[in-house]
């Protein structure tokens, strides 16, 4: 940016610049504020009992050879999971439950998983594996991991187990 002021106003303009930054800094810190209470606030909303399966709940009630669309989101995953067998990204579930309910909202079947997969990993019901190549990451349940939270060979998606053994 190049402006010429004459000399003598050179003073009040780097005054005026100076005073126009320092309020564009206090605002970013507003927002930076508010931004912070907003995710303090998702916090505690996602960590409701709405957001997370009961533990009554996993007892199966119906048949689940079948997707039902009455599931919830903690079950869907589930569904999934136990007929795929393979850690997955939340994109291969999202993409699932699209599959099997074409009129969801993908941005609601995406926020959705999210939520219920951050739930699962806070409660130890799922844990997550970060491919070390692309960053990928990947979430199964608890007992596919060992003791030092690595998932078994035996459950990751082909293209995975062969980029991660040679």
């Amino acid at each position: 940016m190049k402006i010429n002021v004459p000399e003598k106003y050179a003073d009040l303009y780097l005054k005026a610049l100076s005073e126009k930054k320092r309020a564009l800094e206090e605002r970013i810190e507003e927002f930076r504020r508010e931004i912070e209470e907003i995710d303090t606030h998702i916090s505690n909303l996602t960590s409701l009992p709405i957001f997370q399966e009961p533990q009554f709940q996993t007892v199966v009630k119906w048949d689940t050879a079948t997707y039902r669309t009455q599931w919830s989101w903690t079950r869907k995953i589930s569904f999934f999971q136990d007929t795929h067998r393979f850690l997955s990204t939340s994109g291969d579930v999202v993409d699932f439950i699209l599959e099997k309910e074409p009129e969801q909202d993908k941005s609601k079947v995406r926020s959705s998983v999210s939520a219920a997969l951050s739930n699962g990993i806070r409660s130890g019901q799922y844990k997550k594996f970060t491919d070390p190549v692309t960053n990928t990451a990947y979430y199964g349940p608890a007992d596919w991991f060992d003791s030092n939270d690595q998932p078994d060979v035996s459950f990751l998606p082909e293209s995975l187990r062969q980029r991660l053994t040679g």
